[in-house]
């Protein structure tokens, strides 16, 4: 047997490697940013620029009529009072005379005595003022009467209904409008005038011909009176319920030029043939409209314009009008078209939205130029002026000094700037007001802690990236995430980066995942979607995100990791010859690349393959002071002839390596032990490895009749509460050998069905060798009542019984054996049973 733990200080080896098992390790600085610093953040033009939409209008307030003619109520006479002795009061008798004259069609005596009424203190006037504005508006003076009537219904009188209802109708006839009410029908009129069609209640109406008419008019239907009002007004509501070759027909009825509301029916065809996708129809409709309703000719115009920039730029071409060439720009703009949106906004004039529209394309030269010749400027174009100098490298300096007074905030943030891309990060921090930037400047100076501080308690998105950035950074993943939402790419990437910096490598799969095909992260996403993968062992689909990346960006900075990636993996992928030749060129490329001892490793390890063992010692030997020295150790191992070296080395690395290492040379020592026949050694490496590792180690030693070793390894595994089968069956055994009942006491808490009525069963009979009657009876007890499909369930029952008979409880033992399986009982147990029971007495519950 080999004694190389002796032999290990008198035969020391010096030559010390690391495996080639390349770990995909975090790289924060070049997972987050790739550069030592991060760039001015750009200013962004809108996504899409508003659009001023025309809708079509209901035109139906403008149909609803005035009353035609006054409706009025009842007006009663007044009876006589007083004798002649003391006389009727002034008021009254006027009031009275002016009535009677008036219910006698005398108007003009009928004013004489009202008017009075009116211009004294009476309780009569209000009633008068009706009656007087009665009169006026017969006699056409309207004006008169609307006063009348308005002053009449601010007091509650007879009348007052009916004076209220004449001041509505005469302010709609005179004035187009109705006075804000709460009258059931008049509130309904105001309604209708104010766009909002409403029904009205015509109950207690006054003006009930007319409530009639705008009740037919909020249905939609026609009626005698009022016919044209009515009939558009039903044209307009089939419109509206989708009945449009019904509503077309009468629009188009009222479209000549005789015809009243002429404008608005030729509106409504505008929209219907727009409707339609006739826009030439409805083009011609508004040209029409021009002269007749030149509002209505605009808004058609401009629901045409909107459909695309086509027809925007014909409304154009028809009117002269420059909105619609802005409307073409911006229709084109919204679509991402933004080489057509320049095109009409330089056409129209428009400077500022023809810069978005550069910005948009990425030509900050032209969008400098344009912004240079403009004369004047408005701030927003002044702040678009700096940032397009600054991204197509103009100098900041004239522009800045033009506004040093004028906008002092534009200023000093490009200031800032300025200094910023000359990397001045001291200056950049004075000048910068805003915390974000201030804070980038910060984050380029690699001054993580004051970042968080500065931003401590702000939350857009841009600010939230830099803090999760800064996290990282100083190494606090869950700081990080806990600034991140799960909404963006960049997000998701961050979140992933964070998991998989804590070696959490499902988390990190599905946020890499998650992010959108067309991102600029994408690249960087599949990478490390195939570090995750490889990470988990998982290669073959490493492998697939690694060919991905070469074959959808061959030329960027990510096709270089991928193939470093697929050069620490080697595999079926990649054939000895061309695995040999990528590490080889890669060596010979970057010589001082931080991954150069690993690749070298793989480089002796790929030589060993190809029998180029004299190649692959001199790369080991130069790796002598590496820090892969104990993997290399056991290459060297494995290109040694001689078994006692051999063992040597491999137990250089079983000492000394770390615990992959360590494991890797005791299988290996276990494999050199089990080929020379040494089961005693092998034994001793098990036992210093895992758990089932000592399991092994118990089961050979006992093998080997090394009770010893084998219970001092069984102690201390139960000192651990391990349990496996195997291992409680070699307790078992060690039991039988020791009659140490430490090891039924332990078994006995076992959940192995098959071990523990064993446990019991020989703890019983250990305790009645004891002559503990009581603690056996417990224990058999127990296998009747929890094991009782044990093959010694009726061993125990017999032996129960015979325990409980020497405790002279036979009617207890005779019950007892009522427990016994007849049907699974053998022979002899069967004997015994029944020899039993003719010596006890029949069971009898009490």
């Amino acid at each position: 047997m080999w004694k190389l733990i002796r032999l290990f200080s008198l035969l020391l080896c010096g030559l010390f490697l690391v495996s080639a098992d390349i770990k995909k390790e975090f790289d924060v600085s070049v997972q987050l940013i790739g550069k030592s610093t991060e760039e001015k953040p750009k200013l962004l033009p809108p996504e899409t620029l508003q659009i001023q939409e025309d809708k079509s209008i209901n035109l139906s307030y403008r149909l609803l009529e005035p009353p035609d003619k006054l409706e009025q109520t009842q007006i009663k006479p007044l009876k006589e009072e007083g004798g002649i002795s003391c006389g009727e009061p002034k008021d009254r008798t006027s009031y009275r005379l002016g009535v009677d004259y008036y219910l006698e069609g005398k108007y003009g005596p009928a004013k004489e005595e009202l008017s009075k009424v009116v211009a004294m203190p009476s309780p009569f006037k209000p009633m008068a003022e009706y009656v007087l504005g009665v009169i006026y508006a017969k006699e056409g003076k309207e004006d008169k009467a609307l006063e009348l009537f308005s002053d009449s219904c601010k007091y509650s009188h007879m009348y007052q209904k009916a004076s209220c209802e004449s001041y509505y109708a005469l302010s709609f006839k005179l004035t187009g409008r109705v006075p804000q009410n709460k009258d059931p029908m008049w509130e309904a009129v105001a309604n209708i005038k104010s766009g909002i069609i409403s029904k009205p209640s015509c109950t207690d109406a006054v003006f009930k011909e007319y409530c009639q008419y705008v009740l037919e008019f909020y249905e939609g239907k026609e009626g005698n009176k009022y016919t044209d009002s009515l009939r558009l007004r039903k044209a307009i509501v089939l419109y509206q319920k989708g009945k449009t070759l019904q509503a077309e027909e009468i629009f188009k009825e009222y479209s000549t030029p005789a015809k009243p509301y002429r404008d608005i029916a030729l509106y409504y065809l505008g929209v219907i043939s727009a409707e339609r996708g006739d826009n030439k129809g409805a083009l011609s409709y508004a040209s029409i409209l021009e002269t007749i309703n030149p509002p209505l000719s605009e808004n058609l115009y401009g629901i045409v314009s909107s459909k695309n920039v086509l027809l925007s730029r014909l409304t154009y071409s028809i009117t002269g009008d420059k909105r619609f060439l802005d409307r073409a720009g911006i229709i084109a703009y919204n679509s991402g078209d933004y080489r057509l949106a320049v095109y009409n906004f330089l056409e129209s004039g428009n400077v500022l939205y023809a810069v978005y529209s550069y910005i948009k394309l990425g030509e900050y030269a032209k969008a400098y130029e344009l912004l240079r010749q403009k004369n004047r400027k408005s701030k927003e174009e002044y702040q678009w002026y700096l940032e397009s100098a600054y991204w197509s490298d103009k100098s900041l300096e004239p522009i800045l000094d033009e506004i040093r007074d004028r906008y002092p905030d534009l200023y000093r943030e490009y200031t800032g700037w300025f200094y910023f891309k000359k990397g001045d990060w001291d200056k950049a921090v004075i000048y910068l007001d805003d915390p974000y930037y201030k804070a980038l400047a910060y984050f380029n100076m690699k001054d993580y802690n004051q970042v968080l501080q500065l931003l401590q308690n702000r939350n857009s998105l841009k600010e939230r990236l830099l803090k999760a950035k800064s996290a990282l950074f100083l190494g606090d993943t869950k700081l990080a995430r806990s600034f991140l939402t799960e909404k963006g790419d960049e997000e998701l990437y961050l979140i992933g980066l964070s998991y998989f910096l804590e070696g959490n490598y499902q988390a990190s799969i599905h946020y890499f995942n998650s992010i959108s095909q067309n991102s600029p992260l994408k690249p960087k996403a599949l990478l490390k979607l195939g570090d995750a993968l490889y990470n988990e062992g998982k290669l073959d689909l490493a492998k697939e995100y690694y060919y991905q990346v070469l074959s959808n960006y061959p030329n960027s900075e990510y096709a270089k990791y991928a193939t470093l990636a697929l050069i620490g993996m080697g595999g079926k992928e990649i054939g000895d010859k061309q695995m040999e030749t990528l590490l080889e060129n890669y060596l010979k490329n970057y010589p001082n690349s931080p991954m150069s001892d690993e690749l070298r490793y793989q480089l002796a390890k790929t030589y060993i393959k190809s029998g180029q063992e004299e190649k692959a010692k001199a790369i080991l030997i130069e790796l002598m002071n590496s820090p892969l020295k104990y993997k290399a150790i056991l290459e060297l191992a494995h290109l040694e002839r001689d078994p006692g070296k051999k063992a040597v080395l491999l137990y250089k690395v079983y000492k000394e390596g770390n615990a992959q290492e360590r494991k890797q040379a005791r299988d290996e020592l276990i494999e050199f032990y089990t080929q020379v026949g040494d089961k005693k050694s092998i034994a001793d490496l098990l036992a210093e490895g895992e758990d089932e590792d000592k399991v092994k180690a118990i089961g050979i030693y006992m093998s080997l009749g090394d009770d010893q070793d084998a219970q001092r390894l069984a102690k201390a595994l139960m000192q651990k509460r391990y349990r496996t089968q195997e291992f409680e069956t070699y307790l078992l055994e060690l039991y039988k050998t020791s009659q140490d009942r430490s090891y039924l006491d332990y078994l006995k808490l076992s959940k192995d069905p098959q071990i523990r009525p064993q446990a019991l069963y020989l703890s019983a009979l250990d305790y009645l060798k004891e002559n503990e009657k009581r603690k056996a009876l417990e224990d058999l007890v127990d296998i009747t009542v929890n094991h009782k499909d044990s093959p010694l369930y009726n061993k125990a029952v017999i032996e129960g019984a015979k325990v409980l008979i020497e405790l002279n409880a036979k009617r207890d033992a005779s019950c007892f054996l009522e427990k016994a399986n007849l049907e699974t009982a053998s022979k002899e147990e069967l004997s015994v049973i029944n020899s039993l029971r003719r010596e006890l007495p029949k069971c009898e519950v009490r």
